[in-house]
């Protein structure tokens, strides 16, 4: 990847983020609340098998220290925040694979008696480390992932049980002088259109339309997908939901078409005491090789309240990628990670988790199995929102 790619993606960050300042500058003239919500967090851990390789594992103690602040402008009827991250990471045994990832995101909306508009933008810049273990499995020290995203959406009410919505997202990745390790980058613009209908205050239908490309000007390989998608959902509680989608596509790559499925079930529960979220997929992702990829993916997150000011929490992930068409496939095939241990609220803004993992992958190309496990102490302090009205 060139300098002049590495420019670009900053100059797309730039202008997406100007285009939202001529509305910011219209908030802030009907100004009603301003707030900044900061947090900071100090993870310590230790990793087995940090660049999760089948043979000569390098295990390694990190730190990562997190800086993040959410700031809001809300006048009633129009929000506007700006949502800066930065992680600082550090390995004892290899500091080529130091990193500083941050990010960068913007949003704005409005909304009036029965319509809605929203604009955002965004720039990340992150290692590789934490980017590509799912996907492409490929982690090169002197390759970072660099994405900038911008969104528009457009919605209406036609009747109290009628809604139409209209979205536009963009997404630009590249990965500077990735190419050696394998990493081409790629563009993803996607449109959809979703009407959804009210039955009860309970239960809404929604039927949408989505198109999408996706370009690599590096390896020209294009692909052209258009597919159409049934949601379902409901609320058996105010604390237990449930929304089911399901849908078929057409993804033409190289002039040859191919018919799929995706479809989405995702059920949550949050009461005082327990929170369950669980999420069962199958997607069509881009991939940081070059190409679409159809994704499978299953994830659990569960946090229980175990005594005073303790929570045990869990989190496991599983995903399994296969080709969708054209070209050789080089993703890893299979993932899984799994998280355990507790969260501590040693006062109320400050939380102490302790936990441990492991995970595995089956790598690309020789399908050997990589296997690690981990531990580390994660310390997060969110102080009190500044708020200010005028």
């Amino acid at each position: 990847m060139t300098g002049a790619h590495a420019r670009a993606s900053h100059a797309h960050v730039g202008l997406a983020l100007a285009a939202l300042a001529p509305l910011a500058a219209c908030g802030v003239a009907r100004a009603a609340q301003w707030s900044i919500e900061p947090q900071f967090g100090l993870l310590v851990n230790y990793n087995s098998n940090l660049l999760l390789a089948p043979t000569g594992e390098l295990a390694s103690e990190g730190t990562t220290l997190s800086v993040d602040a959410t700031l809001k402008h809300d006048t009633g009827s129009t929000q506007m925040d700006l949502h800066p991250h930065l992680d600082l990471q550090r390995f004892a045994n290899d500091p080529t694979l130091n990193a500083n990832n941050g990010s960068l995101q913007g949003s704005y909306s409005t909304h009036s008696e029965r319509s809605t508009f929203s604009l955002g933008a965004g720039y990340e810049k992150a290692s590789t480390l934490v980017t590509e273990l799912s996907s492409t499995g490929i982690i090169d020290a002197n390759t970072r992932r660099e994405t900038t995203s911008a969104s528009v959406s457009l919605g209406r009410d036609f009747s109290e049980t009628q809604h139409l919505d209209l979205q536009g997202t963009y997404a630009n990745v590249v990965y500077p002088d990735g190419e050696q390790a394998g990493l081409v980058g790629y563009r993803y613009p996607v449109v959809s259109l979703t009407d959804t209908f009210t039955v009860s205050p309970r239960t809404s239908w929604s039927v949408g339309a989505q198109a999408d490309q996706l370009k690599v000007p590096q390896t020209d390989y294009l692909a052209n997908d258009q597919g159409l998608r049934l949601t379902l959902k409901h609320s058996f509680s105010a604390l237990t939901s449930v929304a089911m989608a399901a849908g078929g596509t057409n993804t033409t790559v190289a002039g040859t078409s191919q018919h799929g499925y995706v479809w989405d079930l995702h059920g949550t529960h949050n009461s005082l005491l327990t929170q369950w979220d669980v999420d069962i997929s199958q997607t069509l992702q881009p991939s940081g090789r070059g190409y679409l990829v159809r994704r499978n993916s299953v994830s659990v997150s569960a946090s229980q309240n175990v005594g005073p000011r303790l929570y045990a929490t869990m989190n496991l992930q599983f995903v399994r990628n296969s080709e969708v068409a054209g070209g050789p496939f080089l993703d890893v095939p299979r993932y899984f990670s799994g998280d355990a241990g507790f969260d501590y609220h040693v006062a109320e803004h400050i939380v102490v988790s302790v936990t441990g993992g492991y995970t595995e992958l089956e790598e690309p190309g020789s399908y050997q199995h990589a296997r690690g496990w981990r531990a580390g102490v994660n310390t997060r302090w969110t102080p009190v929102p500044l708020t200010t009205s005028r």
